[in-house]
């Protein structure tokens, strides 16, 4: 899509990881998060259990590079999203007794500090109106940037999302409208 820096990214540092004697490459912790990220905060708007206990494992390990994460990031024009999608973890681990720590640059950099997820039609739905604020800054971004695979893509979306949402109404299924 939109994102060829960031795929690069993904292949550029993937790392092994060996299952049952067999090593195959995996996208690094950084990675991870950055598609989740774009998954969960710019596309589909949700998130899913599995989301929630993969990254706050991830930010319990310490393994993460932030600095790392935080470039990886801007070559998107995602950091906002990225921060904010961290806060949503540490926020949601936080109601079940977690103490998930991140540094306060990121906090600062999230679209708010207050970010939770609202659990809405069976899914862990994230606030449409932060959703749309990140999205905002995307297309802002790569028109700054003079991204033109960003800029004819990523407005595409919004007609999109209303044709999903059209969807659902009409058949009670959300299943293969994207």
């Amino acid at each position: 899509g939109e994102q060829e820096l960031m795929a690069r990214r993904v292949l550029d540092r993937s790392v092994s990881k060996t299952v049952n004697g067999h090593t195959f490459p995996v996208p690094a912790a950084e990675e991870r998060i950055l598609i989740s990220t774009l998954q969960r905060m710019y596309r589909h708007f949700y998130f899913r259990l599995c989301d929630m206990a993969d990254m706050a494992a991830l930010i319990e390990s310490r393994s993460l590079d932030f600095g790392e994460l935080r470039r990886g990031a801007e070559l998107g024009s995602i950091w906002a999203g990225v921060a904010s999608f961290l806060v949503i973890v540490v926020e949601y681990a936080k109601t079940y007794g977690y103490q998930l720590e991140l540094p306060d640059d990121i906090i600062a950099a999230a679209y708010s500090s207050n970010l939770r997820v609202e659990f809405r039609n069976r899914f862990l739905r994230v606030p449409m109106r932060p959703a749309a604020g990140l999205y905002g800054s995307q297309l802002f971004a790569a028109g700054r940037h003079g991204d033109m695979r960003a800029i004819t893509r990523l407005p595409l979306l919004p007609p999109l999302a209303v044709s999903a949402l059209l969807a659902y109404r009409l058949t009670g299924s959300d299943k293969g409208v994207w």
